[in-house]
Protein backbone atom coordinates (compact mmCIF):
# COMPACT_ATOMS: atom_id res chain seq x y z
CA UNK A 1 0.00 0.00 0.00
CA UNK A 2 2.98 2.35 0.84
CA UNK A 3 4.77 1.57 -2.70
CA UNK A 4 0.99 2.54 -4.07
CA UNK A 5 0.93 5.97 -2.30
CA UNK A 6 4.25 6.61 -3.36
CA UNK A 7 3.37 6.26 -7.00
CA UNK A 8 0.31 8.04 -6.99
CA UNK A 9 1.71 11.16 -4.72
CA UNK A 10 4.35 10.73 -7.99
CA UNK A 11 2.22 11.62 -9.95
CA UNK A 12 0.12 14.27 -7.92
CA UNK A 13 -2.52 12.16 -6.91
CA UNK A 14 -2.87 12.00 -2.84
CA UNK A 15 0.47 14.21 -2.53
CA UNK A 16 1.09 17.16 -0.76
CA UNK A 17 -1.17 20.66 -1.98
CA UNK A 18 -0.37 24.27 -1.71
CA UNK A 19 -2.70 27.50 -0.97
CA UNK A 20 -1.59 31.03 -1.21
CA UNK A 21 -3.98 33.35 0.65
CA UNK A 22 -3.53 36.65 -0.04
CA UNK A 23 -4.11 39.25 2.19
CA UNK A 24 -4.06 42.30 -0.29
CA UNK A 25 -4.66 41.23 -3.32
CA UNK A 26 -4.78 45.32 -4.49
CA UNK A 27 -0.95 46.28 -4.38
CA UNK A 28 0.90 49.49 -5.92
CA UNK A 29 3.88 48.52 -7.82
CA UNK A 30 6.98 49.27 -5.22
CA UNK A 31 5.19 48.24 -1.91
CA UNK A 32 4.19 45.04 -0.47
CA UNK A 33 2.45 41.90 -1.42
CA UNK A 34 1.65 40.03 2.19
CA UNK A 35 -0.32 36.85 3.15
CA UNK A 36 0.27 33.26 4.55
CA UNK A 37 1.31 30.15 2.21
CA UNK A 38 -0.51 26.60 3.70
CA UNK A 39 0.29 23.84 3.03
CA UNK A 40 -1.16 20.64 3.37
CA UNK A 41 -0.18 16.82 3.33
CA UNK A 42 -0.98 14.25 1.32
CA UNK A 43 -1.21 10.76 1.92
CA UNK A 44 2.59 10.29 2.99
CA UNK A 45 5.65 12.39 4.02
CA UNK A 46 6.88 14.00 1.70
CA UNK A 47 9.89 16.60 1.54
CA UNK A 48 9.50 19.86 0.43
CA UNK A 49 12.55 21.21 -0.91
CA UNK A 50 11.69 24.66 -1.63
CA UNK A 51 8.30 26.77 -1.27
CA UNK A 52 8.68 29.38 -4.24
CA UNK A 53 6.76 32.55 -5.03
CA UNK A 54 6.95 35.02 -7.64
CA UNK A 55 4.40 36.67 -10.27
CA UNK A 56 3.44 35.64 -13.87
CA UNK A 57 1.79 37.60 -16.81
CA UNK A 58 1.07 37.17 -20.48
CA UNK A 59 2.27 39.25 -23.46
CA UNK A 60 1.43 39.18 -26.74
CA UNK A 61 3.96 37.66 -29.57
CA UNK A 62 2.34 37.94 -33.41
CA UNK A 63 -0.82 36.21 -33.37
CA UNK A 64 -0.65 35.14 -29.96
CA UNK A 65 0.25 35.07 -25.89
CA UNK A 66 2.95 33.97 -24.22
CA UNK A 67 2.70 33.06 -20.51
CA UNK A 68 5.99 34.67 -18.62
CA UNK A 69 7.45 34.34 -15.52
CA UNK A 70 8.53 37.84 -14.28
CA UNK A 71 10.23 36.19 -11.10
CA UNK A 72 10.23 33.48 -8.99
CA UNK A 73 11.75 33.21 -5.42
CA UNK A 74 12.19 30.71 -2.63
CA UNK A 75 10.48 31.78 0.83
CA UNK A 76 11.07 29.21 2.91
CA UNK A 77 13.88 26.40 2.80
CA UNK A 78 13.37 22.66 2.95
CA UNK A 79 11.36 21.09 5.26
CA UNK A 80 8.75 17.44 5.75
CA UNK A 81 5.02 17.57 5.92
CA UNK A 82 3.70 14.72 7.51
CA UNK A 83 0.08 13.31 5.82
CA UNK A 84 -2.50 15.33 6.98
CA UNK A 85 -0.41 17.73 8.53
CA UNK A 86 -1.07 21.18 7.91
CA UNK A 87 1.47 24.16 8.15
CA UNK A 88 0.99 27.83 7.43
CA UNK A 89 4.12 29.96 5.79
CA UNK A 90 3.52 33.57 6.53
CA UNK A 91 5.11 35.65 3.10
CA UNK A 92 5.74 39.55 2.39
CA UNK A 93 6.72 39.77 -1.58
CA UNK A 94 7.68 43.93 -2.79
CA UNK A 95 6.23 44.42 -6.33
CA UNK A 96 8.55 44.95 -8.22
CA UNK A 97 9.26 48.17 -10.96
CA UNK A 98 8.73 47.23 -14.42
CA UNK A 99 5.52 44.84 -13.30
CA UNK A 100 2.86 45.43 -15.67
CA UNK A 101 -0.25 47.04 -14.00
CA UNK A 102 -3.72 45.15 -14.11
CA UNK A 103 -5.89 46.73 -16.75
CA UNK A 104 -8.14 45.51 -19.50
CA UNK A 105 -6.12 43.23 -21.49
CA UNK A 106 -3.54 42.81 -18.93
CA UNK A 107 -3.60 40.18 -16.43
CA UNK A 108 -0.70 39.63 -13.66
CA UNK A 109 -1.14 36.89 -10.89
CA UNK A 110 0.44 35.44 -7.83
CA UNK A 111 2.32 32.04 -9.05
CA UNK A 112 2.96 29.59 -5.70
CA UNK A 113 4.90 25.92 -6.12
CA UNK A 114 6.53 23.41 -3.91
CA UNK A 115 9.55 21.20 -4.94
CA UNK A 116 8.99 17.91 -4.31
CA UNK A 117 11.52 15.38 -4.61
CA UNK A 118 10.60 12.25 -6.73
CA UNK A 119 7.09 13.76 -7.01
CA UNK A 120 5.00 16.37 -9.63
CA UNK A 121 5.03 20.30 -7.91
CA UNK A 122 2.41 20.93 -7.03
CA UNK A 123 1.12 25.13 -7.18
CA UNK A 124 -0.81 27.18 -7.20
CA UNK A 125 -2.49 31.03 -9.00
CA UNK A 126 -3.89 33.97 -7.43
CA UNK A 127 -5.51 36.88 -9.47
CA UNK A 128 -3.94 40.42 -8.30
CA UNK A 129 -4.78 43.90 -9.14
CA UNK A 130 -1.70 45.82 -10.02
CA UNK A 131 -2.17 49.39 -9.45
CA UNK A 132 0.78 52.30 -10.61
CA UNK A 133 3.03 53.29 -8.15
CA UNK A 134 2.65 56.95 -7.27
CA UNK A 135 4.79 58.08 -9.60
CA UNK A 136 3.03 56.85 -12.43
CA UNK A 137 -0.21 57.41 -11.08
CA UNK A 138 0.61 61.32 -11.34
CA UNK A 139 1.32 61.13 -14.78
CA UNK A 140 -1.77 58.92 -15.90
CA UNK A 141 -3.52 61.34 -13.50
CA UNK A 142 -2.45 64.39 -15.93
CA UNK A 143 -3.23 62.59 -18.81
CA UNK A 144 -6.62 62.48 -17.42
CA UNK A 145 -6.92 65.86 -16.58
CA UNK A 146 -5.53 67.08 -20.26
CA UNK A 147 -8.83 65.16 -21.46
CA UNK A 148 -7.14 61.44 -22.77
CA UNK A 149 -8.98 58.40 -21.91
CA UNK A 150 -7.43 55.11 -21.09
CA UNK A 151 -8.12 52.79 -23.69
CA UNK A 152 -6.14 49.65 -23.96
CA UNK A 153 -3.25 47.82 -22.22
CA UNK A 154 -0.68 46.00 -24.18
CA UNK A 155 2.41 43.91 -22.72
CA UNK A 156 5.04 42.88 -24.91
CA UNK A 157 8.83 41.41 -24.71
CA UNK A 158 11.27 44.12 -25.98
CA UNK A 159 15.59 43.60 -25.62
CA UNK A 160 15.19 41.22 -22.97
CA UNK A 161 12.32 42.26 -20.73
CA UNK A 162 8.60 42.89 -20.52
CA UNK A 163 7.45 46.49 -21.04
CA UNK A 164 3.47 47.55 -21.07
CA UNK A 165 2.35 50.36 -23.61
CA UNK A 166 -0.97 52.05 -22.30
CA UNK A 167 -3.09 53.50 -25.19
CA UNK A 168 -5.12 56.73 -24.51
CA UNK A 169 -7.82 58.19 -26.74
CA UNK A 170 -7.83 61.94 -27.24
CA UNK A 171 -10.26 64.46 -26.65
CA UNK A 172 -12.19 65.54 -29.30
CA UNK A 173 -11.23 67.84 -31.70
CA UNK A 174 -7.94 69.42 -29.38
CA UNK A 175 -5.14 67.47 -31.05
CA UNK A 176 -4.07 66.32 -34.41
CA UNK A 177 -3.27 62.77 -33.13
CA UNK A 178 -5.67 59.63 -33.09
CA UNK A 179 -4.05 58.41 -29.85
CA UNK A 180 -1.15 58.61 -27.70
CA UNK A 181 0.59 55.95 -26.18
CA UNK A 182 3.05 56.12 -23.04
CA UNK A 183 5.42 53.57 -21.28
CA UNK A 184 6.71 54.29 -18.00
CA UNK A 185 10.36 53.15 -16.42
CA UNK A 186 11.46 53.61 -12.81
CA UNK A 187 14.81 56.24 -13.04
CA UNK A 188 16.89 57.78 -10.84
CA UNK A 189 15.46 61.30 -9.35
CA UNK A 190 11.90 60.36 -11.39
CA UNK A 191 10.18 58.44 -13.48
CA UNK A 192 11.68 58.37 -17.71
CA UNK A 193 8.50 58.07 -19.99
CA UNK A 194 8.55 57.21 -23.69
CA UNK A 195 5.53 58.98 -26.15
CA UNK A 196 4.70 57.51 -28.67
CA UNK A 197 1.78 59.65 -31.05
CA UNK A 198 -0.25 58.43 -34.56
CA UNK A 199 -0.55 61.61 -35.93
CA UNK A 200 -3.28 62.53 -38.26
CA UNK A 201 -1.56 62.61 -42.26
CA UNK A 202 -2.66 66.05 -43.83
CA UNK A 203 -1.70 67.35 -47.47
CA UNK A 204 -0.35 65.58 -49.90
CA UNK A 205 0.87 63.03 -47.16
CA UNK A 206 -2.76 61.73 -46.81
CA UNK A 207 -2.80 60.35 -50.51
CA UNK A 208 -0.08 57.58 -49.32
CA UNK A 209 -1.50 56.88 -45.31
CA UNK A 210 -3.69 58.20 -42.65
CA UNK A 211 -1.18 58.21 -40.04
CA UNK A 212 2.48 58.87 -39.20
CA UNK A 213 4.37 57.60 -35.61
CA UNK A 214 5.97 60.47 -33.29
CA UNK A 215 8.23 58.88 -30.72
CA UNK A 216 9.62 61.50 -27.94
CA UNK A 217 11.37 60.28 -24.56
CA UNK A 218 10.77 62.35 -21.79
CA UNK A 219 12.66 62.42 -18.17
CA UNK A 220 9.99 63.76 -15.78
CA UNK A 221 11.77 64.45 -12.54
CA UNK A 222 11.10 63.65 -8.91
CA UNK A 223 10.55 68.11 -8.59
CA UNK A 224 8.13 68.03 -11.23
CA UNK A 225 6.27 64.94 -10.10
CA UNK A 226 5.96 65.87 -6.54
CA UNK A 227 3.79 69.17 -8.12
CA UNK A 228 1.16 66.93 -8.95
CA UNK A 229 -1.45 66.41 -11.53
CA UNK A 230 -1.22 69.88 -12.55
CA UNK A 231 1.95 70.42 -13.00
CA UNK A 232 2.73 67.37 -14.86
CA UNK A 233 -0.43 67.94 -17.39
CA UNK A 234 1.01 71.36 -18.50
CA UNK A 235 4.12 69.78 -19.22
CA UNK A 236 2.83 66.82 -20.86
CA UNK A 237 0.27 68.80 -23.04
CA UNK A 238 3.38 71.45 -24.52
CA UNK A 239 5.32 67.56 -25.42
CA UNK A 240 2.03 65.76 -27.26
CA UNK A 241 1.73 69.34 -29.30
CA UNK A 242 5.51 68.97 -30.16
CA UNK A 243 5.31 65.77 -31.38
CA UNK A 244 1.56 66.12 -32.81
Amino acid sequence: MGFLKKMMAAVGVGGAAVDARVQNPAVRVGEELTGVVIVRGGAIEQRIERLNLGLATRYKSDDSYVTHTLFSQPVVGGFDIRPGETREVPFRLTIPAGTPLTLPGTAVWLVTDADIAGAMDPGDNDPLQILPSREMEVVIAAADLLGFRLSASEVEYHHGRIVQELSFRPPYGQYRISELEMMMFPASGGLDVILEVDRRATGLASLFTSEFEQKGRWHVPAGLLAGGPDAVARELQARVQRLS
